[in-house]
C-alpha cells in the first residue's frame, strides 16, 4: 500500500489568516478542570497551578492572574490564615523550596534553603508553615513533618517520628496526619500494607489515636471545627472521594459520591460565609464543597493570554536518536530520532528528515544492502507496521505489512535486498518477501530471549537461537531455509549457544557459547564461589571439506618430478636446494607485479618499559598511515581516546621513526628503529627530564598502504570483489548437518562474555566483549597467528556496511564511522548538527498517549488487564488530552489511565516541565542544629560507628564536637534569626570556614575551622540511623544479638547485608531489619547466606574446632518488616518466612510483585514501566501482590510510643529473640572421645 509522503503545505494567505484566528482563540481559554491542579481556596479566591505555574481566581470563577512562573513547574500553593499569603513549593534559585509571596502579587520570598526537597502541607492556625522533607530523615524513603516561618527561620521538627499530609487542629492542639502518603503513586484501589490510614496526635499530651481503618486509601486529612474531612476510596465505588470523621462521636461518612473519577488534590478553606469549604479536582471538573450543605458545585475559570507550551516548537531531535543503521557505502547513516527517520552524512552534508511527521512514530531504520531502501516499523495506522521508503526520501511510502496487532522490531534485510526478518514482543520470528507481499512466521521463542538473527551470504539461509520449550534450558543454534521454509537444529544447546554469524564464503558460522567452567572466584571472606566469564567463540565448518586453519602442519621441501626428470633426460645438472643457479623467472615475474611491502603502515602493539608510567597505562596501540608520497600520520589508542601523532616522520632506509604526542607528563618525542613488524625505541619527555624506552610490535599491516600509484590498488579490489561476487552467486550455499556440531572449533580467544557476532569483508571476525576487557574486537581466523585484537575500547552498540569494509560505532546518542580492523579505534564522527525539527505539540502527546496505552497492552502480563476494559479506559482518558497545555498535563493523563490497572510497579517517568531549570550547590552540615538562646548548637553529627572509615563526618575529623555552637560561616556571624542553610548557599563541595565554640560568645580565641563541606548528607544519616540501631540493640541484648539492615534488595542492600552479616555472624541471633526495604532484585542469593545450615564440625589438635560451613550464622533470627518494604522487599520476609528462618515482626508490606523489565521510550524521551512478570505460589495461586506479607507477630508503630526516639516493632523483635535464644538458642555438641582404631573395625555410633 502506498502512503502520501509529505505534509501538506497550506497556501500562505490561508496560513496567515489561520495562525491569527488561533491567536485569537487562544487569547483567553476557559481549560478543563482537569488540567488545574493543587487548588486551594481563602474566603475570596482560588489558587491553582496550571500549565506549571501559580495563578489565582474568585472563588466564584471567571479570569485568572497568573501569581508565580519561575523555571520549571510549581506545587501545593496554599493561602495563609488571613488570605493575604500564599505559599507554594518552586525553584527560584536551585532548589525545590518553600516559598510565599502576597495573594494580591508581588516578589517571592525564599522560606527554606536546605538542598534536601519539601512538600508544603499546609499552614499552621498561628502563621507557621508546615511541610514534610527527607532532609533531616536517617532513611531515603522517609519523610518527616516540620514547620519554619518568618520568626522561626530554621525548620523545627514535629514530635511524631515520621509523616506527611500534616494538618493542625483551629486550636493548635492536635496534630491529623497519615505516617506515609503514596498520593501520587499510580495504583488505583489499592489494598497492600503501604494504604495510608489518618492519625491524630495531640501535640500536648502527645497521645495518639488512629482515626480511620479502611484496607484501602485514607489520606490528606484537613480539619474543620471538631471534624477531619479526608480522602478515602471506602465508598461503594471505590473512588477516591471526601469523607468526614466527627471527633466527638468518632463517626465516619462519605460526603462526595464521584462514580466515575478521583477526586484530586482537596485542599479546605473558610468559606464566604465561615461556613468552610473544599476545593478538588475531579476528572474534567474544578470542584467547590459548600460543608454546610454537602452539594458541590463546578468552578468555570478562564485562563488570558497566549499559550506558549502550544505553539510549533522547535527541537534538536539529535538529544532523542535511538538507533540507526549504515548505507552500504558508508556514506550516510540513517537514524531514527523524536519519532522520525533522518539521514546523517557520514562527512558532507546536512541531516535530512525523511519522514516529517508529529503524530506518528518511525523506528528501527535498516539501510538494504543494495543501497536503495530503508525500511523501518511506522505506527501511522494505529499499530506497528513494516514500512519501506526508497533512501534518498523520495517518492511514497510502501506499507509491506497490515497485521500489526503488537510491538514489533529488529528488522534485518537479507543480502540480496529481498526479504526481511524481523521479530516482535510475542517472540514471534518473521519472514518478509518484498516481492510476494508474504510475511511468514517461522518461530516463536516461549522464553522471549530476543533475536539473534545472521543471514547466509546467499540469501538462502537465516541462523537464529532457539530456546527450550519449557524455558528452563539452554538456547541452540537453528537454521531456517528459505527455500524449503524448515529450520535444522545445528547445535545441541547442551550448553547455551547463541549470537551466530555466517561468513560471507560460506564457509563457516561463528557462535558464542556458555561452556567454559573454570578458574572459580572465592569469596575473601566466605566459601562462595561463581564463574565469570564463561563464554567462548567457536566456529562450525558448515561442510566436512571446509579445512581447518588452526591444525598445524610440517613443512616440507616439494619438487616437480617432471621437470627434474627432463632436466635428467638432457643432462643438464640440478643446482642445489638453495637454488644458485636455477631458474627464478617465476620468483622473477612474482617480485615484478606484487608491491612492496610497507615497512611502516598498519597497527602497533607498543609497550612503555618505565616505572614511571602505571602498569595498567604502559600498553597502547600505536596506528601508523604511510601515503604513496611517503608522508606519514598517525595516533595512539589509549583508553582515554585516541592521540594524534605531531609531525610524524620516517626514513625507509635507515628504519628511523620519530613524532611528538601530548602525555600527562608533557610532550614526548618518539624516536624508534623499524625492523620488519618490530620496533624499538625511546619516548622523551623534557619537561621531566624522562626517558621511557619501549619496544613495539605489529599486530597488522595496513594493506590499503603500499608504493602502487594511488587508484591502481582500488581498481583491482573493485576487479577483484566482482569476482568473488559472481563466485558467490554461481554457487549457492551447502550445509552437511550430519556431525556439524562435532566438526565446531574453538577459536584462540580467551573466555569471556561476547555478543553482536558479525562478519567483514576479509572473514575477520567482529565481536563485543564485556567486562575486564570490554570493547569492540577483530579476530582473523586464516592469519598466520590468529588471535583477537581491539578495535575500540569501551562498550557501545555497531552494525558493518553490506560488504563489511565499513563500520558504525554507537556510543549513547554519539556516532562513528570506522574500519572492522585492529586498531582503527572510534574513527569520524558522525556529524549529528542541524537535526532541529518542528513539532505540533497536540499531535505528538496523541502519538505519546497512544503508545504509553499500547505498551500497556501489549506488554502487560495478563491479557485481560487485570479485568478492565482497557479500550474503555483509552476513550476516557484520551478525552481529556484537548485540554492539556504543557508536556506534564500530558503525564499526569497518562499515570491516571495506567493507574486503572490495579498494580503495583506500573509507573509514568515524565520529563521536566522546561530546560535550564537552575540545580541546588546549597552545603550541608553533616549533622542537626538546635536553636539556644541567640546561637545554634551542633547537637548531633551524623555518621557510622567507629570502624566504619567509609563514614565520616567532615565536621568531626576537621576538629568539631557535637555540643558546640556554630557562631560563623565564611565570615557571616550565624544567630537564630537566620536560616544556617542561607548562609550555606553556593558552598557545597568548596573549601570554606566555620568558627565553632563551647559558648555562645564570638571572639578571636575561637576555633577556625577549614572544611569541605558536601551537598548531601543522606549517606552520613544513613550509616548514623543504622548504627544507632545497632548499638541499641547490643546494648538491650548485652551484645548477645545483632543488628542488620537491609536497604533495598539491589546491589546497595546487598553490600550492606554481606557487610553486616560478616561482622556479627558469631552473635547468638541476629535481628534483620528490612523496614522502608525500596526493593530491587529477587533476594534468593540473601536467603541463602541466611539460612545456612550446619553440615559438620572439624575437630583440631589445637585451637578451637571449626563449624562447617564457617561463613554461617547458626542461631535464632526474625524479620522486622513494614508497609514500605515492597517489591524486593515483599520478596524478602516471603522467602524469609518460606525457608522457615524466623518470625516476621512489624506490619504488613506493599504488596508489589509484578515485576518490570525494560521497555522502550516514547519518542519525546519520557516512558512508562509494564508490570510484565507475576508471582504465583508454589500451589498455583496468586499471592502477595496488591496485598504484601503479613507479619507473624503484629506491632504498630504508635507515634505515642516513638516520641523520645523509641521503635516498638524494635523492641518486640528483641524481647522476642531474646526468648528464642533461651528456646532454640544454638548450642554446638562436645568433641566426642577420640577413636580407638587400634584394632579392626569402628564402633557403631562413628560410621
Amino acid at each position: 500500500m502506498n502512503l502520501p509522503r509529505f505534509k501538506i503545505l497550506v497556501p500562505t494567505a490561508l496560513s496567515v489568516a489561520l495562525c491569527f484566528s488561533a491567536a485569537s482563540s487562544l487569547a483567553d481559554e476557559t481549560p478543563s478542570g482537569g488540567m488545574i491542579r493543587y487548588p486551594d481556596v481563602s474566603a475570596e479566591h482560588i489558587a491553582f497551578v496550571y500549565a506549571g505555574d501559580v495563578w489565582v481566581v474568585s472563588r466564584k470563577g471567571g479570569m485568572a492572574r497568573p501569581l508565580a512562573s519561575p523555571a520549571g513547574g510549581e506545587m501545593n500553593p496554599k493561602f495563609s490564615p488571613d488570605g493575604k499569603t500564599i505559599a507554594f513549593v518552586g525553584n527560584y534559585d536551585g532548589g525545590t523550596d518553600l516559598y510565599q509571596v502576597p495573594a494580591g502579587g508581588g516578589i517571592a520570598q525564599r522560606v527554606t534553603f536546605h538542598p534536601g526537597s519539601e512538600t508544603l502541607c499546609d499552614w499552621t492556625p498561628d502563621g507557621e508553615l508546615l511541610f514534610s522533607s527527607n532532609a533531616f530523615a536517617g532513611l531515603s524513603r522517609m519523610t518527616q513533618l516540620l514547620t519554619i516561618s518568618e520568626k522561626q527561620p530554621f525548620p523545627e521538627l514535629l514530635p511524631v517520628p515520621y509523616g506527611s499530609n500534616g494538618a493542625i487542629s483551629p486550636d493548635g492542639t492536635w496534630l491529623a496526619y497519615t505516617p506515609y502518603s503514596r498520593d501520587t503513586r499510580t495504583w488505583k484501589r489499592y489494598r497492600g500494607g503501604m494504604a495510608s490510614d489518618v492519625w491524630l496526635f495531640n501535640l500536648q499530651t502527645q497521645r495518639s489515636q488512629q482515626i480511620t481503618d479502611w484496607e484501602g486509601t485514607d489520606s490528606i486529612p484537613m480539619w474543620h471545627g471538631q471534624s477531619v474531612y479526608y480522602l478515602s476510596d471506602a465508598g461503594p465505588n471505590h473512588r477516591l472521594n471526601i469523607w468526614r470523621y466527627d471527633t466527638n462521636s468518632q463517626s465516619r461518612e462519605q460526603i462526595t459520591k464521584h462514580a466515575d473519577y478521583d477526586v484530586k488534590w482537596p485542599s479546605i478553606g473558610p468559606g464566604a460565609e465561615g461556613d468552610g469549604e473544599i476545593v478538588y479536582q475531579q476528572g474534567s471538573s474544578l470542584r467547590l464543597l459548600d460543608l454546610s450543605t454537602g452539594e458541590s458545585e463546578k468552578v468555570n475559570v478562564t485562563i488570558p493570554g497566549d499559550r506558549p507550551r502550544l505553539r510549533p516548537q522547535r527541537v534538536d531531535a539529535s538529544k532523542f536518536i535511538t538507533g540507526g543503521s549504515i548505507s552500504p557505502a558508508a556514506k550516510r547513516v540513517a537514524v531514527a530520532a523524536r519519532g522520525d527517520i533522518w539521514s546523517l552524512a557520514a562527512e558532507n552534508g546536512r541531516p535530512r528528515n525523511l519522514t516529517d511527521t508529529d503524530s506518528v512514530n518511525e523506528r528501527d531504520p535498516a539501510w538494504s544492502p543494495d543501497g536503495r531502501w530503508i525500511a523501518f516499523f511506522s505506527d501511522a495506522t494505529g499499530e506497528y507496521e513494516l514500512t519501506l521508503m526508497q533512501s534518498d526520501g523520495r517518492g511514497e511510502l510502501r506499507r509491506l505489512t497490515n497485521d500489526g496487532s503488537c510491538w514489533r522490531s529488529n528488522p534485518v534485510w537479507s543480502p540480496d535486498s529481498k526479504m526481511i526478518a524481523f521479530s516482535d514482543k510475542t517472540g514471534a520470528y518473521h519472514l518478509h518477501d518484498i516481492d510476494s507481499s508474504e510475511t511468514k512466521n517461522f518461530y516463536s521463542d516461549p522464553t522471549l530471549a530476543g533475536a539473534q538473527f545472521s543471514w547466509s551470504h546467499d540469501s538462502a539461509w537465516l541462523a537464529y537461537c532457539q530456546s527450550s520449550p519449557t524455558g528452563l534450558g539452554n538456547q541452540s543454534i537453528w537454521l531456517y531455509n528459505v527455500q524449503e521454509g524448515k529450520s535444522h537444529q545445528l547445535t545441541s544447546g547442551y550448553f547455551n549457544d547463541s549470537s551466530p554469524a555466517f561468513d560471507r564464503k560460506g564457509e563457516f558460522l561463528y557462535y558464542q557459547s556458555n561452556r567454559r567452567f573454570a578458574n572459580p572466584q572465592y569469596e575473601d571472606v566466605g566459601t562462595t564461589f561463581i564463574y565469570r566469564d564463561t563464554g567462548v567463540l567457536l566456529g562450525i565448518p558448515l561442510r566436512s571439506d571446509v579445512e581447518n586453519p588452526l591444525l598445524k602442519s610440517i613443512d616440507v621441501q616439494e619438487w616437480d618430478e617432471e621437470s627434474e626428470k627432463a632436466a635428467d633426460d638432457s643432462g643438464e645438472e640440478s643446482e642445489n636446494e638453495d637454488g644458485e643457479e636455477g631458474d627464478d623467472s617465476d620468483e622473477s615475474e612474482e617480485s615484478e607485479t606484487t608491491p612492496e611491502r610497507d615497512p611502516l603502515s598498519g597497527s602497533w602493539s607498543l609497550t612503555v618499559e618505565s616505572e614511571l608510567i602505571p602498569e595498567s597505562d604502559r600498553n597502547v596501540t600505536l596506528v601508523l598511515k604511510r601515503d604513496a608520497d611517503g608522508s606519514v600520520s598517525g595516533y595512539l589508542e589509549t583508553p582515554g581516546g585516541q592521540i594524534p601523532l605531531g609531525d610524524p616522520t620516517f626514513d625507509k632506509a635507515s628504519g628511523q621513526f620519530s613524532a611528538t604526542v601530548e602525555s600527562p607528563l608533557g610532550e614526548a618525542v618518539i624516536e624508534g628503529v623499524v625492523s620488519g613488524d618490530s620496533m624499538e625505541g625511546v619516548a622523551k619527555i623534557s619537561a621531566v627530564g624522562a626517558e621511557l624506552p619501549f619496544t613495539a610490535q605489529r599486530d597488522s599491516a595496513d594493506e590499503d598502504s603500499g608504493e602502487e600509484e594511488p587508484g591502481e590498488k582500488d581498481a583491482a579490489e573493485k576487479s577483484d570483489d566482482k569476482d568473488a561476487d559472481k563466485k558467490e552467486e554461481a554457487k549457492p550455499l551447502e550445509i552437511e548437518f550430519d556431525g556439524a556440531e562435532r566438526r565446531a572449533i574453538p577459536l584462540p580467544i580467551s573466555p569471556g562474555r561476547f555478543r553482536g557476532l558479525v562478519v567483514g569483508s576479509k572473514g575477520q571476525l567482529v565481536f563485543s566483549r564485556f567486562g575486564d576487557e570490554s570493547g569492540i574486537y577483530v579476530f582473523d581466523l586464516s592469519g598466520k597467528s590468529p588471535s583477537a585484537k581491539q578495535i575500540v575500547a569501551g562498550g557501545g552498540g555497531y552494525e558493518l556496511t553490506a560488504d563489511g569494509k565499513k563500520m558504525l560505532l554507537f556510543r549513547g546518542s554519539s556516532m562513528s564511522i570506522t574500519e572492522p580492523s585492529a586498531g582503527k579505534g572510534s574513527g569520524k564522527s558522525v556529524s549529528t548538527s542541524g537535526m532541529m525539527t518542528s513539532i505540533e505539540p497536540r499531535a505528538e502527546w496523541k502519538q505519546v498517549f497512544t503508545e504509553a496505552w499500547r505498551h500497556q497492552r501489549d506488554f502487560f502480563y495478563d491479557p485481560t488487564m487485570h479485568g478492565v476494559d482497557w479500550d474503555a479506559v483509552r476513550v476516557r482518558y484520551e478525552k481529556l488530552l484537548d485540554d492539556a497545555t504543557s508536556r506534564n498535563d500530558v503525564g499526569f493523563i497518562i499515570a491516571e489511565m495506567i493507574s486503572e490497572l490495579n498494580v503495583g510497579h506500573a509507573y509514568y517517568r515524565g520529563l521536566p516541565l522546561d530546560s535550564g531549570t537552575p540545580s541546588s550547590q546549597t552545603a550541608v552540615l553533616a549533622g542537626m542544629l538546635k536553636a539556644e538562646g541567640d546561637r545554634f548548637i551542633i547537637s548531633d553529627l551524623w555518621e557510622g560507628a567507629a570502624w566504619d572509615t567509609d563514614a565520616q563526618n567532615p565536621l568531626r575529623v576537621a576538629g568539631v564536637k557535637a555540643g558546640q555552637y556554630l557562631l560563623e560561616v565564611e565570615g557571616q556571624e550565624l544567630t537564630t534569626d537566620q536560616n544556617p542553610y542561607a548562609l550555606l548557599d553556593g558552598l557545597a563541595g568548596k573549601l570554606c570556614e566555620l568558627v565553632v565554640s563551647d559558648d555562645a560568645q564570638l571572639d578571636d580565641d575561637d576555633a577556625r575551622i577549614a572544611v569541605v563541606l558536601p551537598r548531601s548528607d543522606s549517606g552520613l544519616r544513613f550509616r548514623d540511623w543504622i548504627e544507632h540501631n545497632r548499638a541499641y540493640v547490643d546494648e538491650k541484648t548485652d551484645g548477645k544479638v545483632g543488628y542488620i539492615f537491609v536497604t533495598n534488595t539491589g546491589q546497595p542492600g546487598q553490600n550492606d547485608l554481606f557487610r553486616q552479616f560478616y561482622a556479627q555472624s558469631g552473635k547468638a541471633a541476629l535481628i534483620i531489619d528490612e523496614r522502608w526495604n525500596g526493593g530491587g532484585q529477587i533476594p534468593t542469593r540473601f536467603i541463602e547466606l541466611l539460612n545456612r545450615p550446619v553440615t559438620n564440625y572439624w575437630a583440631k589438635r589445637d585451637g578451637v574446632d571449626w563449624t562447617w560451613p564457617p561463613d554461617s550464622h547458626q542461631g535464632p533470627k526474625c524479620m522486622l518488616i513494614n508497609g514500605l518494604s515492597g517489591s524486593g522487599g515483599d520478596m524478602f520476609p516471603a522467602l524469609f518466612r518460606q525457608n522457615k528462618i524466623g518470625k516476621l515482626i512489624g506490619r504488613r508490606t506493599w504488596g508489589g510483585l509484578v515485576g518490570i523489565e525494560g521497555n522502550r521510550p516514547l519518542m519525546d524521551g519520557a516512558s512508562v514501566t509494564v508490570p510484565s512478570f507475576a508471582y504465583y505460589e508454589t500451589d498455583g495461586t496468586w499471592g502477595i501482590e496488591g496485598h504484601g506479607v503479613d507479619p507473624d507477630i503484629e506491632v504498630i508503630d504508635d507515634p505515642a510510643r516513638m516520641t523520645d526516639g523509641g521503635d516498638p516493632q524494635l523492641d518486640a523483635a528483641i524481647e522476642h529473640i531474646l526468648s528464642e535464644i533461651d528456646r532454640a538458642g544454638y548450642h554446638p555438641p562436645k568433641r566426642p572421645a577420640y577413636p580407638q582404631r587400634s584394632k579392626m573395625g569402628l564402633p557403631k555410633e562413628d560410621y
